[in-house]
């Protein structure tokens, strides 16, 4: 059921951001931030009751204004803060089901723009480490531990062992640009995972995950690994992307945020929103 939530989600998204993938990210985050925007607008359209709305705000307004009327009577002033408190929190209550039923949708669609905007591809003659969690049930130095790597991969040093974690991991690197399936073997089981090297803003998927609910709405992009075989995490160490306004650095999340702000409150009254 996940897995076929997380195909359909990350269909859809793949196909509003095909026209964006181009060297910079800002296209495609203007893009996912607007879309974020228009379905939280909607939601908060049909799931909230603007008349409760306006009147509850009016109230508070009301208990303001009586506070500031008041001021100088001690009594009046502290009953006045106790009707403020109240207004105010019914006015709050009135955006609990807009906000209740956007957690979902929204958590959906920010983990989908972390796996376009979180990291970059890794570039021409750039490492990685790619790591392999096994199973506790079987150690990692019982069974051999091998890649298949295509042309554009490299991997120049034999794979390390750490028993304490029981992990394998490889130092890869990028020899040609693309989109590459790595074939990892331990024992007799094989998985595969995907490895981007190149330019341009692409889907990456820096784990690969074992069943389980949460971790595979995290790792949207990939299939989850087999429960019955000896895989737990395959991770690749993908470079965190860079995004600049000027010589300023910021996170993407920060520019999201900003860019749902701006595209809310510009498109407030297309859907007939006001809030204050």
């Amino acid at each position: 059921m996940i897995s076929l939530l997380n195909q359909l989600v990350s269909g859809l998204f793949n196909l509003l951001m095909r026209p964006f993938m181009v060297l910079s990210a800002w296209p495609g985050l203007i893009a996912a931030s607007m879309l974020v925007s228009v379905i939280l607008l909607a939601l908060f359209r049909v799931s909230s009751n603007a008349t409760a709305i306006r009147r509850t705000r009016n109230r508070l307004i009301a208990r303001t204004l009586e506070l500031l009327m008041f001021q100088h009577d001690l009594r009046v002033s502290l009953t006045a803060c106790g009707r403020i408190l109240l207004a105010n929190s019914a006015y709050l209550f009135q955006f609990l089901l807009p906000m209740a039923l956007g957690i979902i949708p929204l958590l959906l669609i920010f983990v989908q723009m972390e796996s376009w905007f979180d990291h970059r591809p890794l570039r021409t003659g750039e490492n990685t480490v790619l790591t392999v969690e096994i199973d506790p049930s079987q150690s990692v130095l019982s069974q051999s531990a091998q890649l298949n790597l295509p042309t554009s991969l490299l991997a120049e040093l034999p794979p390390v062992r750490i028993p304490s974690r029981n992990e394998v991991a490889w130092r890869l690197t990028a020899t040609g640009d693309g989109d590459h399936l790595v074939e990892v073997t331990f024992g007799s089981t094989m998985e595969q995972k995907s490895v981007s090297s190149g330019d341009r803003l692409v889907r990456l998927s820096s784990s690969r995950e074992s069943n389980g609910v949460v971790r595979q709405l995290l790792s949207p992009s990939e299939l989850p690994l087999d429960s019955a075989g000896p895989f737990r995490r395959i991770h690749v160490s993908y470079p965190a992307r860079e995004l600049l306004i000027g010589q300023t650095e910021i996170s993407w999340q920060v520019a999201a945020f900003g860019l749902m702000m701006i595209f809310s409150l510009g498109l407030g009254r297309l859907f007939g929103i006001r809030v204050a």
